[in-house]
């Protein structure tokens, strides 16, 4: 019986993912996508009923993230002028997300004495390479593209697929290629201009006590910008997000984002994080 030789193995098997790999670059303007991830130990406490025990947190400022080719030596700035988001104040977002917490029960408190968690809040949205595209911008080439595509995959999460494995910039290193094939639809996305909102939960009594940073969970989600509008969108978006609010997702999930009324009630913080 003839065998395969070896090195078309991960071959074989980046080309059976493409018929089970979500469709993100199909219709991808109405998906959220969704990265979540837990640390250092971090497992919800389960009561006898089966559900999740509450925990108690305050919000944070974490601030507005304006991402689009910083760090990326010859290459501009577009413009980003984009009132949907522009001046949007950390109670309006803060307000929101609130009530999907509520549903995964993490329940607010203004007394830090009684806060299990700090819940840092950031926002923004990132200029993708294809915003170059026919503008009278320094010319991006290869080379620059994939350091821009990169550093968004990295703020949004998209680093939790295998397309941005090491090795992802070496273009003549064929399984990288093959693997942006494979993952063409994840590519369409993080080239592309995207809102986001990501929240980081610490330990806040460790913070507070302590003086020790610890990370618990982190959730990011996004949605791409075209066609949407941050302010109207935030609430569908972080309703798609509140089911992974501390879980791991296990990679990046994509769900179109559901049509509906959330109620984001009373919003309560215990006021900024301190810089560094």
């Amino acid at each position: 019986m003839a065998s395969w030789p070896h090195r078309t193995v991960p071959f074989l098997l980046l080309v059976a993912a493409v018929s089970v790999l979500p469709a993100l670059g199909s219709g991808s303007q109405d998906i959220t996508a969704v990265s979540s991830r837990v640390y250092n130990g971090y497992v919800r406490k389960v009561l006898p009923d089966g559900s999740v025990h509450p925990e108690t947190y305050g919000f944070a400022i974490g601030g507005e993230l304006n991402r689009s080719s910083a760090g990326t030596e010859g290459v501009g700035s577009l413009p980003t002028a984009d009132r949907s988001i522009e001046g949007t104040a950390f109670a309006e977002i803060s307000g929101v997300i609130r009530g999907p917490l509520a549903g995964q029960k993490y329940v607010p408190t203004g007394d830090p004495k009684t806060a299990d968690l700090l819940i840092v809040v950031y926002w923004g949205r990132t200029i993708g390479t294809n915003a170059f595209a026919g503008t009278t911008q320094a010319v991006v080439n290869g080379g620059d593209r994939d350091k821009i595509d990169l550093e968004n995959a990295r703020l949004l999460g998209f680093d939790s697929e295998r397309v941005f494995d090491l090795g992802y910039d070496d273009h003549a290193n064929m399984m990288a290629n093959i693997r942006r094939e494979v993952y063409a639809g994840v590519m369409d996305a993080i080239e592309d201009d995207r809102y986001f909102v990501i929240l980081r939960a610490y330990d806040f009594p460790m913070l507070w006590k302590q003086r020790q940073v610890k990370l618990l969970w982190e959730t990011r989600f996004s949605l791409s910008q075209r066609h949407h509008d941050f302010r109207k969108d935030l609430p569908a978006m972080t309703q798609v997000a509140a089911e992974y609010f501390g879980k791991d997702s296990l990679g990046l999930v994509q769900k179109p984002i559901p049509e509906g009324h959330v109620d984001i009630g009373e919003t309560k913080n215990l006021g900024e994080v301190p810089a560094k």
